[in-house]
């Protein structure tokens, strides 16, 4: 299980998540180095080198990837399961399926995509 801690809570935007048609093909991205991005409240999300994230879906901040490598958790008001959004190859934030919610990151960080399927 990968995951975060922080004793602080993140505020979170309420979306809407538009799934991936099931005729659409599965698109598999793997990050070939670590990547490191801030939470608003100031905690740091780790994201391993060679992690694998499959496109679930998109929101209107961007595409979102759930890990093929385990549970990924961030700590909000909760330790919650989180899913990467991506826009233009930069992570832009985090969707927190269980609160149909958006966690946005303070700065966008660049995701070094090693491999598309």
């Amino acid at each position: 299980m990968l995951s975060l801690s922080a004793c602080m809570s993140v505020s979170t935007q309420k979306v809407s998540l538009v799934p991936v048609a099931a005729s659409e093909p599965a698109s598999v991205i793997q990050l070939s180095r670590m990547v490191s991005a801030q939470l608003p409240n100031d905690s740091v999300v780790n994201l391993p080198a060679a992690s694998q994230w499959q496109r679930v879906g998109a929101l209107v901040q961007g595409d979102v990837y759930r890990s093929l490598g385990g549970l990924f958790t961030i700590q909000t008001r909760r330790q919650d399961e989180a899913y990467l959004v991506a826009s233009s190859g930069k992570l832009v934030g985090f969707f927190l399926p269980g609160e149909t919610a958006y966690v946005p990151l303070n700065r966008p960080v660049t995701l070094p995509v090693e491999m598309r399927q």
